[in-house]
């Protein structure tokens, strides 16, 4: 893929945060910098960027997909009563089971779905 300056800025506002934005948001800011760009720029960049491994996605309850900057291993949480995610740094760790039976796991996403303690409350 050859070099964008809308996709580096799209990819470095996606990096730099930390609330799992949607397209829109990403595209509300990174329209502060960039006002020309185009809500569909936004969202196609985002697909390569998604397809290449720089940034992860999400997806939340009511069927919204969400972006992640961070790429390290973590587990996500998702509440299906306000639709927030939670990083946790905890280890992930593919299940024995796996490898005992022949798979080579090269990637993994975690995703837990329940109820916030906010939304408990």
């Amino acid at each position: 893929m050859r070099y964008s300056h809308q996709r580096e800025l799209i990819r470095e506002n996606v990096k730099g945060r930390f609330d799992h934005p949607t397209a829109d948001m990403v595209y509300e800011s990174v329209r502060q910098s960039e006002p020309t760009i185009s809500l569909g720029t936004v969202y196609r960049n985002l697909k390569q960027l998604s397809e290449d491994g720089s940034i992860d996605t999400l997806e939340t309850v009511d069927k919204k997909i969400h972006y992640d900057g961070r790429t390290d291993p973590h587990i996500h949480f998702i509440c299906q009563e306000c639709n927030d995610i939670f990083d946790f740094l905890l280890p992930l760790q593919a299940p024995k089971e796996l490898s005992d039976a022949g798979f080579s796991v090269s990637s993994e996403k975690c995703v837990y779905y329940g109820v916030c303690d906010a939304c408990n409350k």
